[in-house]
């Protein structure tokens, strides 16, 4: 998944003969920047209002997509569960 945001489930590898149960996910950083002191930053530096505000529109608009491929993802693997194909 493209973006700052990515989606990862427990049972995104699962495959007919594996025990059943329900897909759980997370929405995990693909990127970020970290600094000395551990602090991690999931833009680059801004310095108008005009970059704060691209900055958090593409973070929400990122949000957004991983918000859609989670609940597909949760969808999608308990459908293949049940059906077990």
């Amino acid at each position: 998944m493209k973006g700052k945001f990515g989606v990862v489930g427990i049972l995104d590898k699962w495959k007919k003969g594996d025990l059943p149960g329900n897909q759980m996910v997370n929405i995990v950083l693909n990127s970020y920047s970290s600094y000395n002191d551990g602090t991690i930053s999931i833009t680059p530096q801004l310095a108008t209002d005009e970059e704060v505000d691209n900055a958090v529109n593409q973070l929400i608009n990122d949000l957004e997509k991983a918000r859609v491929a989670a609940k597909k993802s949760i969808r999608t693997i308990n459908e293949k569960i049940r059906t077990r194909t």
